[in-house]
Protein backbone atom coordinates (compact mmCIF):
# COMPACT_ATOMS: atom_id res chain seq x y z
CA UNK A 1 0.00 0.00 0.00
CA UNK A 2 1.29 3.48 -0.70
CA UNK A 3 -0.75 6.93 0.35
CA UNK A 4 0.11 10.70 0.94
CA UNK A 5 -1.32 13.47 1.01
CA UNK A 6 0.10 17.57 -0.31
CA UNK A 7 -1.20 20.97 -0.37
CA UNK A 8 0.36 23.56 -2.77
CA UNK A 9 -0.41 26.33 -1.39
CA UNK A 10 -0.67 26.83 2.49
CA UNK A 11 -1.39 30.40 4.43
CA UNK A 12 -2.93 32.06 7.18
CA UNK A 13 -6.30 32.84 7.41
CA UNK A 14 -5.85 36.14 7.99
CA UNK A 15 -8.55 37.56 5.57
CA UNK A 16 -10.80 36.36 8.20
CA UNK A 17 -9.06 38.17 10.96
CA UNK A 18 -8.28 34.35 12.42
CA UNK A 19 -4.22 34.07 12.23
CA UNK A 20 -4.79 31.00 14.32
CA UNK A 21 -6.24 29.11 11.38
CA UNK A 22 -5.32 28.25 7.88
CA UNK A 23 -6.00 27.88 4.80
CA UNK A 24 -4.82 25.18 2.05
CA UNK A 25 -5.11 25.32 -1.42
CA UNK A 26 -4.20 22.49 -4.06
CA UNK A 27 -4.40 19.64 -1.90
CA UNK A 28 -3.80 16.22 -3.31
CA UNK A 29 -4.38 12.64 -1.47
CA UNK A 30 -3.52 9.57 -2.85
CA UNK A 31 -5.76 8.07 -0.08
CA UNK A 32 -4.69 4.34 -1.16
CA UNK A 33 -3.13 2.14 -3.71
CA UNK A 34 -3.04 -1.35 -3.55
CA UNK A 35 -0.78 -3.58 -5.40
CA UNK A 36 -1.43 -7.33 -4.95
CA UNK A 37 -1.02 -10.86 -6.35
CA UNK A 38 -4.02 -10.37 -8.67
CA UNK A 39 -4.54 -10.55 -12.52
CA UNK A 40 -4.65 -7.00 -12.92
CA UNK A 41 -1.57 -6.30 -10.15
CA UNK A 42 -3.07 -3.00 -9.18
CA UNK A 43 -6.37 -3.98 -7.27
CA UNK A 44 -7.35 -0.76 -5.66
CA UNK A 45 -6.48 2.92 -5.81
CA UNK A 46 -8.29 6.55 -4.47
CA UNK A 47 -6.89 9.42 -5.71
CA UNK A 48 -8.27 13.06 -4.43
CA UNK A 49 -7.84 16.67 -5.00
CA UNK A 50 -9.16 19.58 -2.66
CA UNK A 51 -9.31 22.87 -4.50
CA UNK A 52 -9.72 24.76 -0.92
CA UNK A 53 -9.46 24.09 2.79
CA UNK A 54 -10.34 25.90 5.49
CA UNK A 55 -9.12 24.62 9.03
CA UNK A 56 -8.86 25.69 12.91
CA UNK A 57 -7.35 23.73 14.95
CA UNK A 58 -7.96 24.89 19.20
CA UNK A 59 -6.37 23.73 21.77
CA UNK A 60 -7.99 21.92 25.02
CA UNK A 61 -8.98 24.80 27.46
CA UNK A 62 -11.03 22.99 30.08
CA UNK A 63 -10.61 19.26 32.06
CA UNK A 64 -14.07 17.35 32.00
CA UNK A 65 -15.60 19.02 29.23
CA UNK A 66 -16.08 18.31 25.51
CA UNK A 67 -13.58 21.27 23.80
CA UNK A 68 -13.91 21.60 20.19
CA UNK A 69 -10.44 21.07 18.95
CA UNK A 70 -10.62 21.34 15.04
CA UNK A 71 -12.94 23.20 12.80
CA UNK A 72 -12.71 22.07 8.62
CA UNK A 73 -14.30 22.95 5.73
CA UNK A 74 -13.60 21.78 2.16
CA UNK A 75 -14.84 22.57 -1.44
CA UNK A 76 -14.74 21.28 -4.52
CA UNK A 77 -13.37 18.29 -3.27
CA UNK A 78 -12.99 15.04 -6.16
CA UNK A 79 -12.23 11.39 -5.86
CA UNK A 80 -11.49 8.82 -8.25
CA UNK A 81 -11.14 5.31 -7.98
CA UNK A 82 -11.25 1.62 -8.92
CA UNK A 83 -12.01 -1.41 -6.67
CA UNK A 84 -11.07 -5.02 -8.12
CA UNK A 85 -11.70 -6.94 -5.15
CA UNK A 86 -15.13 -5.23 -5.14
CA UNK A 87 -15.86 -5.05 -8.72
CA UNK A 88 -16.00 -1.28 -9.40
CA UNK A 89 -14.86 -0.48 -12.61
CA UNK A 90 -14.75 3.10 -11.70
CA UNK A 91 -16.22 5.04 -9.13
CA UNK A 92 -15.76 9.29 -9.02
CA UNK A 93 -17.34 11.77 -7.15
CA UNK A 94 -17.66 14.98 -6.89
CA UNK A 95 -18.14 17.39 -3.62
CA UNK A 96 -19.51 20.69 -3.81
CA UNK A 97 -18.54 20.82 0.18
CA UNK A 98 -17.47 19.17 3.13
CA UNK A 99 -18.01 20.55 6.73
CA UNK A 100 -16.52 18.82 9.78
CA UNK A 101 -15.92 19.34 13.45
CA UNK A 102 -13.95 17.50 16.24
CA UNK A 103 -14.26 17.54 19.99
CA UNK A 104 -11.85 16.04 22.55
CA UNK A 105 -12.67 15.39 26.34
CA UNK A 106 -9.84 15.58 28.66
CA UNK A 107 -9.85 14.21 31.95
CA UNK A 108 -7.96 16.21 34.76
CA UNK A 109 -3.89 17.01 33.66
CA UNK A 110 -2.88 14.29 36.14
CA UNK A 111 -5.16 11.27 33.79
CA UNK A 112 -3.21 10.05 30.41
CA UNK A 113 -6.15 9.48 28.18
CA UNK A 114 -8.26 11.75 26.28
CA UNK A 115 -11.20 10.73 23.89
CA UNK A 116 -11.62 12.48 20.63
CA UNK A 117 -15.14 12.60 17.96
CA UNK A 118 -15.24 13.73 14.50
CA UNK A 119 -18.12 13.86 12.63
CA UNK A 120 -18.09 14.85 8.88
CA UNK A 121 -20.55 15.56 6.06
CA UNK A 122 -20.68 16.18 2.20
CA UNK A 123 -23.18 16.65 -0.89
CA UNK A 124 -22.30 15.77 -3.97
CA UNK A 125 -22.67 13.95 -7.08
CA UNK A 126 -21.32 10.36 -7.71
CA UNK A 127 -20.69 8.18 -11.06
CA UNK A 128 -20.25 4.57 -10.70
CA UNK A 129 -20.15 1.52 -12.83
CA UNK A 130 -19.90 -2.12 -12.11
CA UNK A 131 -18.26 -5.02 -13.67
CA UNK A 132 -21.20 -6.84 -13.61
CA UNK A 133 -22.80 -5.79 -16.99
CA UNK A 134 -26.31 -6.27 -15.64
CA UNK A 135 -26.33 -3.08 -13.74
CA UNK A 136 -26.37 0.28 -15.21
CA UNK A 137 -23.82 2.80 -15.20
CA UNK A 138 -24.77 5.18 -11.86
CA UNK A 139 -24.85 8.50 -12.17
CA UNK A 140 -26.75 10.26 -9.13
CA UNK A 141 -26.98 13.00 -5.85
CA UNK A 142 -24.98 12.02 -2.83
CA UNK A 143 -24.64 12.52 0.70
CA UNK A 144 -21.92 11.52 2.82
CA UNK A 145 -21.42 10.84 6.48
CA UNK A 146 -18.01 10.21 8.12
CA UNK A 147 -16.91 9.70 12.10
CA UNK A 148 -14.22 9.10 13.84
CA UNK A 149 -14.13 7.84 17.57
CA UNK A 150 -10.29 7.80 19.13
CA UNK A 151 -9.60 7.00 22.95
CA UNK A 152 -5.56 8.28 23.26
CA UNK A 153 -3.11 7.50 25.66
CA UNK A 154 0.11 9.38 26.89
CA UNK A 155 2.13 5.92 26.49
CA UNK A 156 -0.12 3.33 24.52
CA UNK A 157 -0.71 5.52 21.83
CA UNK A 158 -4.61 6.00 19.49
CA UNK A 159 -7.00 3.27 19.86
CA UNK A 160 -9.58 4.66 16.82
CA UNK A 161 -12.84 3.30 14.82
CA UNK A 162 -13.04 5.31 11.39
CA UNK A 163 -16.21 5.04 9.18
CA UNK A 164 -17.51 6.96 6.28
CA UNK A 165 -20.48 6.13 3.92
CA UNK A 166 -21.49 7.91 0.90
CA UNK A 167 -25.08 6.88 -0.45
CA UNK A 168 -26.54 8.08 -3.59
CA UNK A 169 -30.15 8.93 -3.75
CA UNK A 170 -32.69 8.77 -7.12
CA UNK A 171 -36.15 10.87 -7.79
CA UNK A 172 -38.90 10.39 -9.97
CA UNK A 173 -40.05 6.97 -11.62
CA UNK A 174 -38.78 4.57 -12.59
CA UNK A 175 -36.20 4.91 -10.13
CA UNK A 176 -32.48 4.42 -11.69
CA UNK A 177 -29.60 2.08 -10.03
CA UNK A 178 -27.89 3.86 -7.16
CA UNK A 179 -25.08 2.97 -5.11
CA UNK A 180 -23.39 3.47 -1.85
CA UNK A 181 -19.84 3.40 -0.90
CA UNK A 182 -18.74 2.66 2.35
CA UNK A 183 -15.75 2.00 4.41
CA UNK A 184 -14.73 1.10 8.32
CA UNK A 185 -11.55 0.75 9.64
CA UNK A 186 -10.91 -0.14 13.31
CA UNK A 187 -6.44 0.09 14.83
CA UNK A 188 -4.07 1.24 16.85
CA UNK A 189 -1.64 4.32 15.98
CA UNK A 190 1.29 4.98 17.94
CA UNK A 191 3.33 8.68 17.17
CA UNK A 192 7.00 8.05 18.23
CA UNK A 193 8.12 10.73 17.23
CA UNK A 194 6.61 14.69 15.47
CA UNK A 195 7.12 12.78 11.88
CA UNK A 196 6.74 8.82 12.37
CA UNK A 197 3.38 6.89 13.25
CA UNK A 198 3.05 2.80 12.60
CA UNK A 199 -0.72 1.88 12.39
CA UNK A 200 -2.56 -1.61 12.78
CA UNK A 201 -5.72 -1.39 11.76
CA UNK A 202 -8.13 -3.68 10.45
CA UNK A 203 -10.65 -2.46 7.28
CA UNK A 204 -13.79 -3.05 5.52
CA UNK A 205 -15.10 -1.57 2.28
CA UNK A 206 -17.80 -2.88 0.56
CA UNK A 207 -19.73 -1.16 -2.46
CA UNK A 208 -23.55 -1.42 -3.02
CA UNK A 209 -25.74 -1.35 -6.40
CA UNK A 210 -29.74 -1.26 -6.00
CA UNK A 211 -31.23 -1.29 -9.33
CA UNK A 212 -34.95 -1.13 -9.50
CA UNK A 213 -35.56 -3.90 -11.44
CA UNK A 214 -32.98 -6.81 -10.76
CA UNK A 215 -31.75 -8.18 -7.32
CA UNK A 216 -29.23 -5.38 -5.75
CA UNK A 217 -25.80 -6.22 -6.17
CA UNK A 218 -23.68 -5.92 -2.49
CA UNK A 219 -19.70 -6.80 -2.49
CA UNK A 220 -17.51 -6.31 0.21
CA UNK A 221 -13.35 -6.87 0.82
CA UNK A 222 -11.77 -6.96 4.15
CA UNK A 223 -8.09 -6.76 5.61
CA UNK A 224 -5.43 -6.44 8.29
CA UNK A 225 -2.19 -4.37 7.48
CA UNK A 226 0.47 -2.32 9.13
CA UNK A 227 0.75 0.96 7.72
CA UNK A 228 3.53 3.24 8.46
CA UNK A 229 3.20 7.37 8.15
CA UNK A 230 5.72 9.38 7.45
CA UNK A 231 5.44 13.31 7.60
CA UNK A 232 7.90 15.48 5.59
Amino acid sequence: MLGGRYSFHREAATVYDQPDAEILKYRVDVTDFQVGDSSTDLEYAVLGFTFWTYQKKNDIKSAKNFNTVRDQLELLQVNASFDDSLGVDYYYELNAGKIGRFWAYKWPDSSPFKITLGLNGSLGWAWASSMDPRYADVSNPTMGFWSVLILEHDSWGQFYIDTRVVSGYTFGEPKSTTSREANARFGIRKDFSNNLAPDIFGEKRSFHYAAFDIPDLYTKARRIALELTYNF
